[in-house]
């Protein structure tokens, strides 16, 4: 048949087709692709060598073909649009002369594909529908056809004249997507029972979709791709769940090949569990999930060097961020992770990659867990108020401390003036802590591993400057500095080098905290979605605020009505025990950012105390309390 009578040919058809109500309520491309889809699935079956195996089947397979030209003329102008209508005559003339069906199913897959990509078509939901009534949905409307376990055997199934899909028939399922299955769903297809399921939501069609794509997957070959997919392969193909519902069997097979493993096994694994691949409220985790599979990739290649990198890069550019949700809800679930997480970091310095596989398998569980836990439990206006409060009163309380302890020095000396030497440095530092956040979110990237240094260097930093301090308070307390205090009123008991120090103490004590701060709040803020958890988020910031204040006025008014001698005894002691919290805090954010090993014991956590579990922040910190009270003692035999 000459060319040209072909395309007016499938013009005409294409313009009657589109006159049908049916068509008028679907997207031009998407029944174009569902067109594809059902000739690259039927037209196998019906010709074999070369001989038209039914009638009924093969005529309908010419007419939906003759379509497809006049559908493509249709669409918008492309680049490839021409290419494109070529390929459609093609498969029209491929089948006029009885070709083999592998050959126009592979035609047809291939221009569904160039099509989906040329005009850009969404092949998936936005979020993975909810999928907990899914099986009743599934045998009210599809089970008197197809079944209840999809075998294509359900009551009604016998009287039809054209059988119902048996949707473990891998023959027929081999190319389909669920994308494929959703528009079937959706369109339903003409000349058949299979009817347009309209008075279903987009939700419902989509989980539909998704159930029936289980039904050709088997059990062992799920677990499989779930051992896959965790140790990492095929991540990147599968980024989104456009990426799984746009899949087929031929193709996972395909990639797979490539990769040198099972991609059915992971295919099936994710029809699965397609949530793995939702757009999470919590990409940290997500994140996370990702590097350590990259983490894995270069242990296996044998570079260790950048294994351990992306193992640290899991940890503070993922887990971390989400840590300040997780925290409230589910605590012991945190502890676990960073537990496995530390684990997981030495494995991949000593280069034994079965240790780490078996680590890492356990961390995704973990980590999905903890994205379960997060996603199912919404952030209540109770919840935001509870992280926004614990989070700033943990981060804030000793900054507040040093603060009060150092004003009231001030204020029991009679150098009121030099009160702004500690205002400026607190302010400056809340400043700085905005303009750095803004700095790593809109200029430079600054990586969880540069956050840890800089928090660890300060911790230790303010750690020497208070154990100064304290010392300084500690010997003024004796009877001739105090007398001196008492005669001349102190008037140059600070000299301008100490208030300097002073400054910088309140600097480094509010700086540290704020940066981190900022960056738990911005994680948390996330998950708020609702106008009712952003006040109670707003709430926690102030009533945190206000006990850190109430802190404030009480270490001052306590300290102010002590005996000097006194004040500047117990001062001297508080600041040798914050530095000690700072120590451990400095030597746990080295750690974190991989600077300085990790080796665990068993010894209790307290997080607000800057105790850590681990050799080298507890040896550190018994040498500065050691340090504190040896100076202490000595400063006291001298007086």
């Amino acid at each position: 048949m000459p060319t040209q009578f072909l395309r007016l040919f499938s013009f005409l058809l294409a313009v009657l087709f589109f006159l049908t109500p049916a068509v008028s309520l679907a997207d031009p491309s998407q029944r174009l692709v569902q067109m594809l889809d059902y000739i690259g699935v039927d037209y196998p079956p019906t010709v074999v060598n070369s001989e038209v195996v039914n009638e009924v089947e093969y005529a309908e397979m010419q007419e939906f073909s003759g379509m497809l030209g006049a559908m493509i003329q249709a669409m918008p102008e492309a680049a490839d649009k021409s290419a494109l209508f070529e390929v459609a005559i093609q498969i029209h003339g491929g089948i006029q002369q009885r070709i083999e069906g592998e050959q126009v199913a592979m035609l047809a897959q291939q221009l569904k594909e160039d099509l989906i990509a040329t005009y850009q078509i969404s092949v998936g939901p936005k979020k993975a529908p909810n999928l907990s009534g899914v099986q009743a949905l599934y045998e009210s409307e599809c089970s008197s056809c197809h079944g209840v376990l999809g075998y294509g055997d359900g009551p009604i199934a016998s009287v039809q004249e054209i059988p119902p899909s048996d949707f473990h028939d891998m023959t027929r399922q081999y190319t389909r997507s669920i994308f494929d299955l959703y528009n079937t769903i959706s369109l339903g297809v003409d000349g058949t029972p299979m009817k347009a399921f309209n008075q279903l939501s987009d939700e419902q069609r989509w989980a539909l979709a998704i159930s029936v794509s289980r039904f050709s997957g088997k059990h062992e070959q799920r677990e499989t791709g779930k051992l896959l997919w965790q140790k990492g392969y095929l991540r990147d193909y599968f980024k989104s769940l456009s990426n799984l519902t746009g899949m087929s069997y031929a193709k996972a097979e395909e990639l797979g090949d490539d990769a040198n493993v099972d991609g059915k096994a992971i295919l099936a694994y994710l029809r699965s569990e397609p949530s793995i691949l939702d757009v999470s409220d919590h990409a940290a985790l997500d994140n996370s999930i990702a590097m350590l599979a990259v983490s894995l990739e270069h242990a296996r290649a044998g570079d260790h060097k950048a294994a351990y990198k992306a193992a640290l890069s899991a940890y503070l550019d993922g887990f971390e961020l989400a840590e300040p949700s997780l925290v409230i809800i589910d605590k012991p679930l945190k502890l676990k992770v960073e537990k496995e997480m530390i684990a997981f970091r030495e494995f991949s310095k000593s280069g034994n990659v079965e240790q780490l596989e078996r680590v890492q398998v356990g961390l995704v569980d973990l980590l999905n867990e903890s994205k379960n836990v997060i996603g199912s439990t919404q952030m209540s206006p109770a919840g935001a108020f509870t992280g926004s409060f614990i989070i700033l009163l943990r981060e804030g309380v000793e900054a507040i401390l040093v603060l009060a302890a150092i004003m009231t020095a001030l204020i029991k000396t009679g150098r009121r003036e030099a009160m702004k030497y500690i205002h400026a440095g607190w302010v400056s530092a809340v400043v700085l802590g905005v303009v750095t956040w803004w700095v790593a979110e809109n200029v430079i990237s600054v990586s969880g591993a540069s956050r840890e240094v800089t928090e660890g260097a300060a911790a230790l930093f303010a750690a020497l400057i208070l154990i100064y301090v304290g010392f300084w308070l500690h010997s003024a307390s004796n009877s001739k500095q105090w007398k001196k205090f008492i005669e001349h009123k102190i008037d140059n008991a600070m000299e301008n080098s100490t208030l300097w120090v002073l400054a910088t103490v309140s600097f480094v004590a509010v700086y540290r905290e704020m940066f981190e701060t900022v960056l738990f709040y911005q994680a948390m803020w996330i998950q708020i979605d609702s106008g009712d958890s952003q006040q109670g988020f707003l709430l926690g910031v102030l009533a945190a605020l206000a006990l850190l204040l109430v802190l404030a006025f009480l270490v001052m008014r306590v300290g102010t009505r002590l005996p000097i001698k006194q004040f500047f005894q117990i001062n001297a002691v508080l600041l040798f025990l914050l530095a000690v919290v700072f120590t451990g805090q400095g030597i746990a954010a080295f750690q974190e950012a991989g600077v300085i090993a990790s080796s665990m014991i068993e010894f209790p956590r307290v997080e607000m105390l800057g105790i850590y579990p681990t050799i080298q922040s507890l040896g550190l910190q018994l040498f500065v309390l050691l340090l504190g009270a040896g100076l202490l003692s000595y400063q006291r035999k001298k007086s």
